[in-house]
Order: structure tokens, then C-alpha cells, then sequence
């Protein structure tokens, strides 16, 4: 199957304005699909088989200078993926409208803990959505509900409470401003431990980065305990000025 072009059908027999993105050669990709102006927006990937496709509904402005995603799903069927892509863009119907009737997506949920700082809380929010936009966010499942425990406990702890949140590589760090231009060594950092044939599921489910050694750092069974550890590892490095 070719992918783009099988949607791009299905969108111009709904009469949508839609028309997919090329690649630098003027071709349509066929393994995934995505959509290149500003506004609202989306992508999709093949799954393991030819009949499964993952779907993210996001919108692309300059002033968030990122794409803040509204919801993902799983669609088995690509008339129904063509529908929800015309209701989204062209037709511009509300993300609950249209999660009403298709089960499929999976709608982004905000932090119920607010911190008390707008900006702050506007980081945090950046941090997850950002981590929500994932075409393969059916991959690795356990790691990526370790990953929503870390962000749930970080936003919580109060040694962390007037640090803006960021991601590099999945890290979790923070700035001292919201322009990230004043933030811990990269290597100070910590995320939910990923489980290989040289790092066993035993040495614990999260971890802590502190030195610029390689798996110099520490592993802990709880977010808690790796979060009190890491707010103690902040304490004995100043933040670097960039």
C-alpha cells in the first residue's frame, strides 16, 4: 500500500481542500503521511500491518514554536482516518465534536496539579504534549507510563517548583528561566530507566544522571526517590549561562 496516496484519494472524493505534503522530490511518502502548513495539522505512520495506521491531530503556530497536540489514535480503517483529517483541517470542527464520533482518539489531558507560576505551568504543559505527539505511541508502553509517573511527581515536588521544565533525548531537566538559557550540564538529568540486554529490569525503574560518565549515574525503584535524589544533585552544580 501506497499510504499518502490511498488518503489523498479518500480526501478528494470527500471534496476536502486537503492535500497532503511531498517530500523534497515532489513525492508522496508512502510509509507515513503529513500534512505541511501552519494551523492545524497531522500525521500518520503505518503500524506493524498494512491495515493498522497511527494518527496525531495537532495544531503548528509560531508563538507556541512547537506543535500542540490535541489527541492520537490507533484506526483500523482509512475512509475513517480521511473523515477525521477533513473534519480537522478543512471542515475545523472541535477536537470533542469529533472524538465523539470516532472511540479511536485518545484526546490530550493537561496536568491535574496547576503550579502556581503561569509560565512555569505553560512549560509543564509543553513538556507532556509534547511527549503525547508520538505517531508510535503505542511502543514500549510500560516505559511510557514510568515516563507520565516521573512528569505527575516532578510537577508535584516542591524542590522543583520554580524550575522550568524541559526535554533533551527524553531527559528531563530544568532552567532557571523560561528561555532556557540558564539550565543544569546536560549530563544532569533524569528519565525513566529503558530496560536492554546491558541494563537488566533489575537496577531499578528510574534514572539519575549526575556526571558526564557513561551509566555513571544511579537507579531508583521509585519516581519519589530518584526526584529527592536529583533535587540534591541540583543543589551541588550552578547552572550554566548559555
Amino acid at each position: 500500500m501506497h499510504l499518502s496516496n490511498e488518503i489523498q484519494k479518500r480526501l478528494n472524493s470527500l471534496n476536502s481542500s486537503i492535500q497532503l505534503a511531498s517530500c523534497v522530490d515532489g513525492t508522496f511518502p508512502d510509509q507515513y503521511s503529513f500534512y505541511g502548513k501552519p494551523g492545524r495539522s497531522f500525521r500518520i505512520e503505518l503500524g506493524a500491518t498494512e491495515t493498522s495506521f497511527f494518527l496525531v491531530l495537532f495544531e503548528r503556530t509560531k508563538k507556541q514554536k512547537y506543535e500542540n497536540c490535541f489527541a492520537r489514535g490507533l484506526f483500523t480503517n482509512l475512509d475513517s482516518v480521511a473523515t477525521v483529517l477533513d473534519l480537522w483541517v478543512d471542515k475545523q470542527h472541535d477536537i470533542a465534536t469529533i472524538k465523539k464520533a470516532f472511540a479511536e482518539l485518545e484526546l490530550y489531558t493537561d496536568f491535574d496539579f496547576r503550579n502556581a507560576n503561569p509560565e512555569i505551568d505553560r512549560a509543564w504543559t509543553k513538556v507532556k504534549n509534547m511527549f503525547f505527539n508520538d505517531t508510535q505511541f503505542w511502543k514500549f508502553p510500560e516505559w511510557k507510563e514510568r515516563y507520565y509517573e516521573l512528569l505527575n511527581e516532578a510537577k508535584r515536588h516542591p524542590a522543583f517548583a520554580n524550575y522550568y521544565p524541559f526535554t533533551s533525548h527524553y531527559w528531563l531537566r530544568f532552567s532557571i528561566d523560561k528561555d532556557i538559557k540558564e539550565t543544569w550540564p546536560l549530563y544532569t538529568n533524569i528519565i525513566p530507566t529503558m530496560y536492554s540486554d546491558k541494563i537488566p529490569d533489575t537496577v531499578g525503574k528510574f534514572y539519575v544522571s549526575y556526571n558526564n560518565e557513561p551509566m555513571g549515574g544511579q537507579f531508583f525503584e521509585t519516581a519519589k526517590e530518584a526526584l529527592d535524589f536529583y533535587a540534591e544533585k541540583l543543589k551541588e552544580t550552578k547552572p550554566i549561562k548559555w
